[in-house]
């Protein structure tokens, strides 16, 4: 042992060999608060669940997860709503001051304003992360439109069915046309 505490190279630079000569691995371990002890504390208190850097990052992996799925499900909400109201999603003032944004944006206001877990999840959600861009908003559209196709597929299968489409001008000489598929389910119901 080196008169300053330290027990010397033994395990790190020069090996040991002897193993019949118990007393140098004493010299090693020396008292509880040696060099050797304190590492072995701060292993064990690492290796320990809670504190376990794995343990700390899957936590935090699983709250983002699940407030990602909150505020993708509240978005979509917002849009199966309009969808089903056949209301416009945008507006002419969409900006941060204006009174009055987009159907859209208000929708998601007054949800987050009706309910705490919404609420905080849009408050702590990154810019980059807001999912109210209409690039978004369309592509929600679009797997929505994806999947009510198919389900109407599905309904009427094989069987006959018609199409209406009808095409009008509105006073601004807009072109609006509405199609219109008209078929009889297997409960022989006639859906629209």
């Amino acid at each position: 042992m080196k008169p300053d505490g330290a027990s010397g190279d033994t395990f790190v630079k020069e090996g040991f060999s002897n193993w019949k000569k118990k007393e140098r691995l004493q010299t090693h371990v020396e008292n509880h608060d040696s060099a050797h002890n304190q590492a072995r504390k701060k292993c064990e208190a690492l290796m320990k669940q809670k504190q376990h850097i794995e343990v700390v990052f899957q936590k935090h992996s699983d709250q983002a997860k699940k407030d990602y799925r909150t505020h993708l499900t509240a978005t979509i909400e917002c849009i199966r709503f309009l969808l089903q109201q056949g209301l416009a999603f945008c507006g002419d003032d969409e900006s941060h001051n204006s009174n009055n944004q987009c159907n859209f944006l208000e929708l998601l206001d007054f949800l987050s304003q009706h309910n705490t877990d919404i609420d905080r999840v849009f408050k702590n959600a990154r810019e980059n992360l807001k999912l109210v861009a209409p690039k978004i908003q369309k592509d929600i559209v679009r797997a929505a439109a994806s999947e009510t196709t198919k389900v109407i597929i599905d309904d009427f299968g094989d069987d006959l069915f018609a199409v209406l489409v009808d095409e009008a001008r509105d006073i601004s000489v807009k072109e609006q046309m509405v199609v219109c598929l008209r078929y009889v389910n297997k409960e022989g119901i006639v859906m629209e």
